[in-house]
């Protein structure tokens, strides 16, 4: 909703001496052979930080709820909501031709019934303030900052979908922002205003997706925006690429330990299946290919790309280089007790591929 207002501002008993001696001897000959996750305190580096908390306020479901304040004009309710949700509105709705637009968009019978199956499927919102409250609280502890945790949902309402797909989390230093229709897109995807998104993206858009998504994204826009991309370095590698992408989604891995792992990567849990059982191939396929650094971004984009599938591999699902990516950041982490701060201020993909001494397992 906020961005069809301002267009959007950019973008994890008893038992016998003998057999507790015996158990003592496998557990500690397993421990040599493999390295357990890196603890909390390794990975965020403070034992002690301020619980956050986090209170979402629901402008969706305000912006709709006119015909329960039937005692104020239209007018005069919507002016004010502007008081309370100042941060949703692109300029002042005394601007008629502004007010205007906000007016057409509450009373549009497409996006009430929209609004409705939002309603349905997120009556409150409890669930997701405890979880981003977790995730915040250890984030700052990563990196502390004094930015306000303002939370709004809305309704994005008609867009074209790669930019609605693209803009369903918003976060700034002022404000953060999470369109929840897009979030309920499998009981939207007959309305005519979201029925031309993809079912490749309808289906990592689910309840689950939510706090990955926006826990991604403030890392991108605020903890770690001193750190470009690689993806906008046009002379990265496939190998920069899939490292850094890797980094992300370990970090949101630690700091949301309830999620599994498939929604982090924003797969579903058959994709998720199939990308573990092919893990030695998709390898493969990399280095046989000479693509882990290459420059040439047309050769590997495929690998990357969000999409229906990795183009030329059969039944494989999109992003599949990512998943590698990931795969060698956490053997990376496994193989070096380092806080995950510290693991964004390396720039050295190769160093963290050698180091990680990753090597997949043909099964």
């Amino acid at each position: 909703m906020k961005s069809s207002f301002r267009k959007l501002k950019r973008s994890f008993s008893k038992m016998n001496s003998n057999f507790i001696l015996l158990i003592s001897i496998m557990l500690f000959f397993t421990a040599c052979n493999k390295q357990s996750k890196p603890s909390d305190k390794v990975l965020f580096g403070k034992e002690e930080s301020p619980k956050e908390t986090v209170a979402i306020h629901r402008f969706d479901k305000a912006l709709f709820s006119y015909e329960n304040n039937s005692d104020k004009s239209l007018e005069e309710y919507l002016f004010s909501l502007e008081k309370e949700y100042k941060a949703m509105f692109a300029t002042e709705l005394s601007n008629q031709e502004y007010m205007s637009i906000i007016k057409a968009f509450t009373q549009d019978e497409q996006m009430q019934e929209a609004n409705k199956a939002v309603m349905k499927a997120y009556p409150d919102l409890k669930w997701l303030e405890s979880d981003l409250a977790e995730a915040l609280s250890k984030i700052k502890k990563i990196r502390s900052n004094n930015y306000k945790n303002d939370i709004y949902t809305l309704m994005l309402g008609p867009a074209e979908y790669s930019f609605a797909y693209q803009n369903r989390i918003l976060v700034y230093p002022e404000f953060s922002a999470i369109s929840l229709d897009l979030y309920t897109i499998n009981s939207l995807s007959a309305h005519p205003y979201y029925k031309t998104i993809p079912e490749y993206m309808r289906k990592c858009l689910t309840k689950d997706n939510i706090a990955p998504d926006f826990v991604r994204t403030y890392l991108q826009e605020i903890t770690f925006r001193d750190i470009p991309l690689q993806s906008q370095n046009p002379e990265a590698t496939l190998l920069d690429c899939i490292v850094d992408n890797g980094k992300y989604s370990y970090a949101v891995s630690a700091l949301l330990p309830q999620y599994k792992l498939n929604h982090i990567l924003r797969y579903t849990e058959q994709e998720q299946e199939w990308v573990e059982a092919n893990e030695y191939n998709i390898w493969t396929y990399i280095v046989q290919n000479q693509l882990l650094y290459c420059k040439d971004r047309t050769k590997y984009l495929s690998l990357t790309a969000e999409g229906p599938s990795t183009k030329g591999i059969a039944d494989s699902p999109a992003r599949i280089g990512n998943f590698i990516g990931f795969k060698i950041v956490e053997a990376y982490m496994n193989q070096n007790s380092i806080t995950i701060d510290s693991l964004f201020k390396i720039s050295d993909s190769k160093l963290i591929l050698n180091e990680s001494k990753y090597k997949p397992i043909k099964k």
